[in-house]
């Protein structure tokens, strides 16, 4: 299972971004590389919300429920997306397998 710190390295690298872009979240602007992040932290990691909130500066745990279920109905309506998470999910597990 990869740690917390390999999720967020993979997402930047997918995304091509910096990682303090994972921590910064403005009301209204859709920050998809930190949606994914926490979406695969509860998913392949099972952290507990408020652990989740915690690395990515979200003060409520509630918030980061509503992250989660977002991403699913998201992407389960959006083939891209769901390829994309797919994609940095098999890059996490095939370098889990490498250690």
């Amino acid at each position: 299972m990869p740690d917390a710190e390999k999720i967020k390295r993979a997402i930047c690298k997918a995304y091509g971004i910096e990682e303090s872009s994972l921590l910064s979240s403005r009301r209204g602007v859709l920050n998809e590389p930190r949606n994914v992040a926490i979406y695969l932290a509860r998913h392949l990691r099972g952290e507990k919300l408020e652990e989740i909130g915690r690395q990515f500066g979200i003060s409520k745990y509630s918030s980061v429920s509503s992250v989660i279920e977002k991403m699913k109905r998201d992407m389960s309506a959006e083939r891209k997306l769901r390829v994309r998470v797919k994609n940095i999910e098999k890059t996490l597990n095939n370098s889990q397998q490498q250690i």
